[in-house]
């Protein structure tokens, strides 16, 4: 086929466009999916453990402050009474024990807890032993009228307020629910205290590794002087100086 000029100068001006494949974008890294619910950023509370001193006499009312204590018990609150032993464990053994480790201490006060010697004067006084320290937090509860204010325990802030006795408001429900509002602004004190402690308690010190020693501390060496005589090196003798003439020999 024979082509005219103009022709092949159509085609010099409009090439043929020769159909090239777009190039592939770059795979794009794919973006990790969000959860639904971001972790929120929570600081756990301190367990605070609460010790509770009665009489057996009042264990209704152990029970119904145990049942006002619920919310806190959800808050990291743990309470113990001698009810939580099991058979065959030892009394004062195991008493003891939760004793010592209990941040706050809970007596119910009544005629037949004062009248406890092992309430009053085992549990109590320790528990009073351990407050003079600044290691517990003891709480009274009157549950029962009784001679308290005859005893140490008068001159401390009781529970309910005031000290008035539980049997003696409107209901049982708002003595117990005053008491249980008690305690919470103690184990928010308590908590207080053991979060500092947690900040202020040294970091544990690592062992000393090896001083670094400056170079000016380092003398350096002299050389060997040439009249260092070497261990088990026979050494030559100087020669004898000759006599003068005119001198005998000694």
């Amino acid at each position: 086929m024979i082509t005219t000029g103009a022709s092949m100068r159509a085609r010099a001006l409009n090439p043929i466009k020769k159909s090239v494949a777009p190039p592939k974008a770059a795979a794009a890294s794919r973006p990790t999916p969000k959860a639904a619910f971001p972790p929120k950023a929570t600081s756990e509370k301190p367990e605070v453990r609460v010790f509770v001193s009665y009489s057996h006499r009042d264990a209704d009312a152990r029970a119904r402050l145990e049942t006002h204590l619920a919310p806190l018990k959800r808050d990291g609150v743990t309470t113990w009474f001698d009810g939580d032993l099991n058979a065959g464990d030892k009394l004062d053994t195991e008493i003891s024990r939760a004793l010592r480790n209990a941040h706050v201490f809970v007596g119910l006060l009544s005629p037949d807890y004062l009248a406890s010697n092992y309430c009053w004067k085992i549990e109590y006084r320790r528990a009073m032993n351990r407050r003079a320290n600044r290691t517990m937090q003891v709480v009274a509860v009157v549950v029962r009228p009784c001679d308290w204010k005859s005893t140490s325990a008068a001159g401390f802030k009781l529970l309910p307020e005031d000290g008035k006795k539980a049997t003696r408001w409107r209901s049982a429900d708002d003595a117990y629910l005053n008491v249980a509002q008690g305690i919470r602004r103690v184990v928010a004190t308590v908590r207080k205290e053991l979060a500092s402690k947690a900040i202020t308690s040294p970091a544990r010190k690592r062992p000393a590794g090896p001083k670094a020693v400056s170079k000016s501390a380092i003398k350096p060496q002299s050389p060997r002087s040439p009249k260092t005589v070497i261990a088990g090196a026979r050494t030559a003798r100087p020669p004898a100086a000759k006599p003068r003439a005119g001198r005998r020999k000694p």
